[in-house]
């Protein structure tokens, strides 16, 4: 039997979900959580098979969750509720493989995101990739976090983005600043991502000019020619 976590702070609506996903306790088992705190109790408490998240909680949000679950179950597939989405930002999902459910959706559209999740088959090395960085960026861009945000792969050095408000002001990385560090962090695979509040005392100067998509088809692009080329 497969268990499927849902994380939303709304009662109700966890209410509305034990009674309609009843009929579905023959293909998976669902596990409700208030919070992330809650979330992660459950994960290391049991198997989970899927994790179904809203972003605004109490406690510990929806991204730092997500931000934990890429680093300690990478394998663990995830889909992402918010209220606040547009077309460009669910069809980056959509490239990635991620699936984004904008609120409010029908109970149907909630079991087919189940399902397609859980049909998913791994990938060839039998590991999955977890959330790119590009799709942490636009949650934080719809959430209009203020973070700093540390990203680290696999034999890497760290990598920083400053995010105001959503917006991304700075990025560096071993010795580039500015757009150049954010072209290379967004293009990571397999990357850790931790959130780390913003120092009180440090104003950050804002080095990138360019919008957060443009960014991230500008990262992707270099990413595809590097391939290319090798």
């Amino acid at each position: 039997m497969k268990n499927v976590l849902i994380v939303d702070d709304d009662l109700g609506f966890q209410r509305l979900l034990g009674i309609s996903l009843k009929k579905y306790q023959q293909d998976f088992d669902i596990i409700l959580s208030n919070n992330g705190e809650e979330a992660i109790g459950v994960l290391n408490r049991k198997p989970v098979d899927l994790i179904i998240t809203d972003l605004q909680m109490p406690k510990i949000d929806g991204l730092t969750l997500l931000a934990y679950v890429n680093d300690a179950f990478p394998r663990t597939p995830c889909v992402i509720m918010t209220a606040h989405s547009t077309p460009d930002i669910e069809k980056q999902f959509a490239q990635t493989g991620q699936q984004l459910l904008k609120k409010p959706f029908t109970i149907n559209k909630l079991v087919e995101a189940i399902q397609t999740a859980l049909a998913k088959p791994k990938a060839a090395d039998g590991m999955l990739k977890g959330i790119s960085v590009a799709n942490f960026l636009q949650m934080i861009a719809l959430e209009q976090k203020t973070c700093l945000l540390e990203i680290t792969a696999p034999n890497q050095d760290k990598g920083f983005f400053y995010i105001e408000n959503g917006e991304v002001f700075d990025a560096a990385f071993q010795g580039l600043a500015g757009e150049e560090a954010a072209y290379v962090l967004i293009g990571m695979e397999g990357a850790s991502i931790r959130f780390t509040n913003m120092p009180a005392s440090k104003k950050v100067k804002k080095r990138i000019q360019s919008s957060l998509m443009a960014l991230i088809m500008e990262a992707m692009t270099r990413k595809d020619e590097t391939v290319g080329n090798s």
